[in-house]
């Protein structure tokens, strides 16, 4: 059974855990939602937003080293970080893929990540195209509005294949139940 204690600040939900009382359990979850934290009760409470207060933030590390490392099961762990998506206050990283197949993200909530060769293919279509774009602008007259079109267009897809060129994939995190 997961329990829920809401604080009015991150110092007492944290002297809540350190007190030998029987009303917080290890692995009940801490909110205090004025201070934007939400966290797992234990002898060192553990903070899953990227906000952490007087809880204590964990170094980012894979959702098995987090299992590892710490007392709390996935299902503890889930659970705290959808609380604190249901708040809408932010999480770190590392403890999404607690939550990626329990809760489901809006489009503005969600990265679209790219593989390796996902972006090479984008690099080179937008070369093709860019090589195509050039050879019609050529044929043209350049102060024309077709031009000036082809122009702005040139420049947009340079700009585009420098961003993919410079900046690598993002990465995506690895679900704690393994891959969908």
């Amino acid at each position: 059974m997961h329990r829920v204690h809401y604080y009015d600040t991150s110092a007492a939900a944290y002297e809540a855990c350190l007190d030998e009382s029987p009303c917080i359990v290890e692995g009940d979850v801490l909110a205090v939602i004025s201070e934007g934290v939400i966290g797992l009760a234990s002898s060192d409470p553990l903070a899953v937003t990227i906000g952490a207060g007087a809880l204590r933030s964990l170094a980012p590390m894979s959702s098995a080293a987090i299992l590892q490392e710490t007392v709390h099961d996935a299902d503890q762990w889930r659970h705290a970080v959808e609380l604190a998506l249901a708040h809408h206050l932010p999480i770190a990283p590392h403890f999404l893929p607690f939550a990626l197949r329990c809760v489901p993200l809006s489009p503005s909530q969600t990265v679209v990540a790219l593989t390796l060769d996902d972006v090479m293919m984008a690099i080179d279509a937008i070369r093709h195209r860019e090589t195509q774009l050039t050879k019609r602008a050529a044929l043209i007259d350049a102060e024309s509005s077709h031009g000036l079109f082809l122009a702005s267009a040139l420049r947009k897809l340079a700009t585009a294949r420098r961003h993919l060129e410079r900046h690598p994939p993002a990465t995506i995190p690895e679900h704690p139940c393994g891959p969908p």
